[in-house]
């Protein structure tokens, strides 16, 4: 071993050997604390060490977590599984908010498809289709296009579809198309209106659930707007620039703001005859072309009503063709009084005609309809009358959707002929609401509402004709569908008698007004205000069985009136000409002149 100078230097007194001894026992402690290291020789700052080592691999991870990572923000969510699955050469459907898992769209080529029911369902229900003449129709003001099936509308993938392109002709959409990539999708929007939005403070991901632990359907970058849907304490359910809808914090998006859509969904707008003053409509039923000359005894009664309807067409057969009773002289005579003429067309006054099966056959085939309103139109336009009444009763619910498009071309027909249109309605109920008023108060002039035979001929129980409650009620729920203004509530000029026994009715009558009320009179039977149901009542026995009247009269008359001005209808309607009591027209001019109707006391002997 070699000794250095500085060895010797602190030992004076010492021998040779003890030194050299003693310098190699410390070099060897040196040596073993230097195999010892660092945390062996320092035991104490290992806890220290672990501890910051712990937090260090922590603050990696949550940095990683919540801030770092979008640095690595990667989609990795299962956009198909979104759309329920999809197949080849279909397209998943974001309508609005919501993934759509049933309905698909098929991609054709370069073109893609919606399917019809979809479209009908969702988007836009005004289109329709003819499966008899294989036909696609869609009714504007300014006419009907048609389009043959294969092309713009096919079936494509054994589903009957309409191209979007041809959807967005007639339709106000915002949308957006993803077709490329592993799963193509449309997004589609139909609301309208202005929306809630905020930008994304910085780089984040959208999450198809609420938590982290979800999968990431897409990752927005710094500046990014999205449409606000939902918000909650920590995430908001938003949807990106192209369409997907998932959940974002809170934290990673600004302030709200209101944002105008571009869509303004607007809709066509059919021409619409507006009349001077509300219309005092009667109809007057006309079975011949003899009954005609009833217009004369019209005239000299009465110079209230305006407009007369007289029942001239019969439909007669499933093919388009109808009985005709118009009359030139008629029309010169009404006009002559200064009155229009809306002649009616009925589907169930021809005998030969099955009112329920051949209404069904000739609204479901276009060429029908065709030849019944080209037909209609020459007829009108032959007399010179004013518009057209169409009466269509007992029309099947599966033929309602074949209805609205027949009043939609007639719609077309008579407005292009200068032709004021009216339909008759019934008061609105389950039975009767595939008459679709919501499409007739669109095409149509004036709807009207035959607000009477609320206990009819056909009724199990007594009651009135129309109690004051039913027609209020046909008004209310009629002007849901429509602006009042094209509403006009048929009144009866009768009344029914019905012949009870222990509650069950054995027989009616519909009496005119005069010989309704000669028939209790004469019997020296009283009647009284009902309240209630806004008629006089009476009753009376005779041979074992109850007679029971609910009267319309010039009182009736009145309450009902008055309701009507309430809700600012477009006019009254009377069934029928020739049933009514002389002094109710004193009423209907005050009704037309505009003046406040109150009902006030039953009119009486002392109280003309």
């Amino acid at each position: 071993m070699k000794l250095n100078d500085r060895d010797f230097d602190t030992f004076e007194a010492e021998d040779l050997e003890t030194v050299r001894k003693r310098v190699e026992r410390n070099r060897n402690r040196k040596n073993r604390r230097k195999k010892r290291g660092f945390f062996s020789r320092h035991p104490s700052l290992i806890p220290v060490v672990v501890v910051f080592f712990l937090l260090a691999i922590t603050g990696l991870f949550l940095f990683g977590r919540f801030s770092g990572e979008v640095l690595k923000l990667t989609p990795d969510a299962d956009l198909a599984a979104l759309f329920g699955g999809l197949d080849k050469d279909e397209a998943g459907i974001i309508l609005n908010d919501e993934y759509e898992r049933e309905a698909r769209a098929y991609i054709d080529g370069d073109s893609v498809y919606l399917p019809y029911d979809f479209i009908k369902s969702e988007l836009n229900d005004w289109f329709y289709l003819d499966e008899n003449e294989g036909l696609l129709l869609y009714t504007t003001p300014d006419g009907t296009d048609r389009y043959e099936e294969g092309g713009e509308a096919k079936t494509v993938g054994n589903v009957f579809c309409l191209s979007f392109g041809l959807l967005l002709k007639y339709t106000d959409l915002e949308y957006n198309e993803v077709l490329k990539g592993d799963t193509p999708y449309i997004c589609i929007r139909k609301d309208g209106g202005n929306y809630t939005a905020a930008s994304a403070l910085e780089k984040a991901g959208i999450y198809t659930e609420d938590n982290k632990d979800s999968q990431i359907l897409s990752v927005i970058e710094k500046g990014d707007t999205l449409r606000i849907i939902d918000s909650g304490n920590e995430w908001t359910r938003v949807q990106d620039k192209n369409g997907l809808i998932g959940f974002v914090l809170n934290k990673d998006i600004g302030k709200y703001k209101e944002v105008a859509s571009e869509n303004k969904g607007k809709e066509m707008e059919f021409p619409c005859t507006k009349f001077n003053g509300p219309v005092i409509l009667g109809w007057h039923q006309v079975f011949n072309a003899t009954a005609n000359n009833g217009i004369y005894d019209i005239l000299s009664k009465n110079t209230v009503i305006n407009v007369i309807s007289p029942t001239w067409y019969f439909v007669s057969d499933a093919e388009g063709g109808f009985m005709d009773n118009s009359s030139t002289d008629y029309v010169s005579a009404a006009h002559a009084a200064g009155k229009k003429v809306w002649p009616v067309v009925d589907n169930f006054n021809c005998r030969d005609f099955n009112t329920r099966k051949g209404t069904v056959e000739l609204l479901s085939h276009t060429e029908n309809r065709r030849k019944l309103i080209e037909g209609l139109v020459n007829a009108l336009k032959e007399c010179g009358a004013d518009g057209l009444n169409v009466d269509f009763e007992g029309v099947p619910s599966e033929s309602g959707e074949d209805f609205s498009q027949f009043i939609k071309e007639l719609s077309v027909a008579c407005h292009d002929a200068g032709l004021v249109l009216s339909v008759d309605n019934y008061v609105p109920d389950p039975s009767s609401f595939h008459y679709n008023r919501e499409v007739q108060g669109k095409v149509c002039d004036f709807c009207v509402i035959m607000g009477y035979d609320e206990y009819n001929a056909a009724s199990s129980e007594a009651g009135p004709v129309a109690s004051i409650d039913f027609v209020e009620k046909g008004i209310q729920d009629t002007i849901e569908y429509m602006d009042s203004s094209k509403v006009i509530n048929g009144l009866p000029l009768y009344s029914r008698i019905f012949e009870t026994k222990n509650g069950n009715v054995l027989s009616t009558q519909s009496l005119e007004m005069e010989k309704a009320a000669n028939a209790f009179s004469s019997r020296g039977v009283e009647v009284s205000w009902d309240d209630s149901v806004g008629c006089n009542y009476g009753e009376y026995e005779e041979n074992g069985s109850l007679w029971r009247m609910w009267l319309e009269d010039r009182d009736s008359l009145k309450v009902k009136l008055s309701v009507m001005q309430q809700y600012n209808l477009a006019g009254a309607a009377f069934w029928k000409l020739g049933l009514e009591d002389e002094p109710i027209w004193d009423e209907v001019a005050a009704y037309a002149a505009g003046t406040p109707i109150s009902p006030g006391e039953p009119l009486s002997e002392d109280n003309p």
